[in-house]
């Protein structure tokens, strides 16, 4: 006869196992998790978009700047952290599933630090104009606060079992698109500038997440 305490870990296993299948299926007529999710991060990145281009405005030289090595810099690496911001969410809302964001975040930061060696403009590590870096940080941090608040709106339609945790990654991820966002602002293509400040406005949305995340995600 099984004891009473393997069939205890049985059902504590198995109720996990179908907590993981169903997550973001609250009810009948719930959004399933995945798809909450790829559609709060589009709701996110709009968000941030209105909110750069209402608050700075397009760089004057946009159109001839797209094929420009540098501008195409910035895209890439904020969206390469957005994806694995979207990797980390996805594991955050589902339970048991391993969070690694070293791992997840390390082809953002290492394509980054590849710009900032091979860069040699010689682009003012505090921007082309003065408090540029403030301006940039400000902006950046302005524009993931909305995108905040929908990712953790798509993270609760999943079950995120450790809050913190789920909020720091909101972060991560509002503030990688809301930098992705800004990318059609910015006029300083300096790759140091970019791995400096760009990620400075990351990490203060990330220790708002932390934090925002304990209350905001709560069952």
């Amino acid at each position: 006869m099984m004891r009473r305490s393997d069939e205890e870990i049985m059902r504590t296993d198995e109720l996990i196992h179908r907590l993981s299948n169903e997550a973001g299926m609250k009810d009948d007529v719930a959004m399933p998790f995945g798809r909450a999710l790829g559609l709060s991060v589009m709701l996110s990145l709009a968000a941030s978009l209105l909110v750069v281009v209402s608050v700075s405005g397009l760089r004057p030289d946009l159109s001839a700047t797209l094929t420009a090595w540098m501008f195409q810099y910035k895209v890439v690496a904020m969206a390469l952290l957005a994806c694995g911001g979207v990797i980390l969410a996805r594991a955050a809302g589902t339970p048991g599933v391993a969070i690694r964001p070293v791992l997840t975040l390390l082809p953002g930061i290492l394509f980054l630090l590849a710009g900032v060696f091979l860069d040699r403009s010689d682009f003012p590590l505090m921007g082309a104009r003065q408090l540029s870096a403030l301006r940039c940080v400000g902006i950046i941090v302005a524009a993931s606060l909305p995108g905040l608040i929908i990712i953790m709106a798509g993270l609760r339609s999943g079950i995120p079992t450790r809050l913190a945790c789920a909020g720091t990654i909101s972060g991560i991820l509002s503030g990688s698109l809301a930098a992705l966002a800004y990318t059609i602002a910015c006029i300083n293509d300096g790759a140091l500038f970019v791995a400096i400040w760009y990620l400075a406005a990351i990490f203060i949305t990330t220790a708002i997440g932390a934090v925002a995340g304990r209350y905001a995600l709560a069952w």
